[in-house]
């Protein structure tokens, strides 16, 4: 093994690896899935079950009516799926992320999900952003020629800070925050009038960067559905993963659906912007929200860390990678409030609840 690997770190924690299949774009996994070794089984998560006018959600070893089921049934409603789409000459192709509803008409989501795209010799940047509030929301809702009611288009208002300048040209540089804000063309109509995200998802609650490690986290987003058996090579170094195939990882993962993942916080504060958590994900997932043992939002879900690069250029996965994220608490999350939401949206409950986090002692 050590003479095939290049064992340096890769540059993926910020962006999506790409390689070029006949011309067309694909990605490389930049999202982990984890393995059991107390019960040798793969993690999977969870999905939101519909019972007529009533969503339910149903986590291993607890009660349904325990707060954090009732924040994660709170939040269910502001999870939206992105569809990006990228066309180059008569050829197109669409990549998913996950987004956050702000209002019905703002999404909170990750930057490097619109970066540009290199498709043969050329960058190409995208064409169309559209939204799905959809559960599911089949990969088929976003096809060209029929596009689903279920669908509003978006445009994005910033990515990253002012000072990262992130044109539609560019990748999301490891040195940038990787946030951006959406603006839909029209209202997001499953919300209620003026709703807006509450950060603190319950009123008695309290933002804080007072997290212990091995604490409980929770994320809910999208998975996409995994298609090539290539997707599987960044494992190929991993107990556990001997007997790991596509369908598997699509059946435990509820591929198109919105579903809850359940892990554990690595590290609170990886680096000055980013933290760690073991959270199972598939590519699809960046943007998707994360909430604490006490059903508080956390951050947002952007892909994994720490990652290797084989001398083939492939990626591959250690013990020590694990998926990040960027915490509400952060300089630069609290910077994008202020620099971007804020001046955005015209609400206002959304602007006391999300002023109030950008001015918080995060003490507390």
């Amino acid at each position: 093994m050590a003479t095939e690997l290049n064992c340096s770190s890769s540059s993926e924690e910020q962006q999506v690896g790409l390689h070029q299949i006949n011309q067309i774009p694909k990605y490389y996994s930049n999202e982990k899935v984890f393995f059991v070794v107390k019960t040798n089984s793969l993690e999977r998560t969870y999905p939101y079950v519909n019972y007529g006018s009533n969503w339910q959600l149903f986590l291993p070893n607890m009660n349904s009516e325990s707060g954090i089921i009732s924040s994660l049934l709170a939040a269910r409603n502001f999870v939206v799926r992105i569809g990006i789409l990228y066309e180059h000459k008569s050829s197109a192709q669409i990549f998913y992320g996950t987004g956050l509803l702000l209002t019905d008409r703002f999404v909170l989501t990750c930057s490097h999900n619109f970066d540009v795209v290199e498709w043969g010799k050329e960058k190409v940047s995208h064409s169309k952003i559209t939204i799905c509030f959809g559960d599911p929301a089949n990969e088929s809702l976003f096809s060209l020629p029929n596009p689903s009611p279920l669908l509003i288009e978006a445009t994005l208002v910033r990515r990253g800070l002012c000072a990262d300048n992130i044109s539609d040209y560019d990748y999301t540089e490891s040195s940038s925050t990787d946030l951006a804000l959406l603006e839909l063309t029209r209202s997001a109509t499953h919300l209620e009038e003026n709703a807006c995200f509450n950060p603190k998802l319950t009123s008695s609650s309290f933002l804080s960067n007072n997290y212990v490690i091995n604490s409980t986290l929770y994320v809910i987003g999208y998975n996409g559905e995994l298609k090539d058996p290539d997707q599987l090579t960044p494992y190929k170094y991993l107990n556990g993963f001997s007997n790991l195939s596509v369908n598997k990882l699509n059946l435990y993962h509820n591929v198109n659906c919105k579903s809850v993942s359940v892990g554990r916080l690595i590290n609170p504060c990886m680096t000055d912007r980013y933290g760690a958590h073991d959270c199972t994900t598939l590519p699809g997932s960046s943007g998707s929200l994360m909430i604490d043992s006490n059903g508080k939002f956390i951050g947002l879900h952007i892909g994994v860390t720490n990652s290797r690069r084989g001398k083939k250029d492939e990626m591959f996965f250690t013990e020590e990678t694990f998926n990040r994220f960027i915490p509400i608490y952060s300089k630069e999350f609290r910077c994008f409030i202020n620099e971007t939401i804020l001046p955005s949206i015209n609400n206002d409950t959304l602007l006391k609840n999300w002023t109030d986090v950008s001015t918080q002692d995060m003490n507390d």
